[in-house]
């Protein structure tokens, strides 16, 4: 059985496409980091220590940004919560956070990995800088830090996926 010219052509353009959209080099739409590459952070995190719960959730990356939030419930009947984002905006990735359902403070990405992310904001008070990372063994680690009141402060959870 003779395979027409016209099938084998199309059906080499096919393949192409499919080894492109598989590879892992950066998409053409963009040079820098994409949202992609934190697809690792979708999910829902949490922690309890010492009575006192913190939940984070991620959905994955779509429409050019990632939403989150965060939940802490703490042991004394208080409860905070942050609305985050992630967003894809050309060839650079920013972090907000609305903690309070307040005004946001945009983060610069300054590294990405793998299995980590960082972002900062020098000018802003605290935290200065935020760090996600996927552990060996399967956890969220965040760290936010910064100086406070002239003292380098810093915060930590560590998030099993739930």
């Amino acid at each position: 059985m003779k395979i027409p010219q016209a099938l084998l052509v199309l059906a080499s353009l096919a393949g192409l496409t499919v080894l492109a959209a598989s590879g892992t080099s950066r998409s053409a739409a963009t040079d820098g980091p994409t949202l992609e590459e934190l697809a690792w952070m979708a999910g829902h995190w949490a922690s309890e220590v010492d009575g006192e719960r913190t939940e984070e959730v991620w959905l994955g990356p779509g429409g050019r940004i990632m939403l989150g939030m965060n939940r802490s419930l703490h042991k004394n009947g208080h409860t905070g919560f942050e609305y985050l984002r992630i967003e894809q905006r050309k060839d650079e990735l920013v972090y907000v956070a609305s903690p309070g359902g307040r005004g946001a403070t945009e983060f610069a990405l300054a590294d990405v990995g793998a299995d980590f992310v960082l972002f900062e904001n020098p000018a802003h008070d605290f935290p200065k800088s935020i760090r996600y990372e996927l552990t060996k063994d399967g956890f969220m680690h965040a760290r936010v830090s910064g100086d406070q009141g002239g003292k380098e402060q810093a915060l930590e959870w560590t998030w099993k996926k739930q």
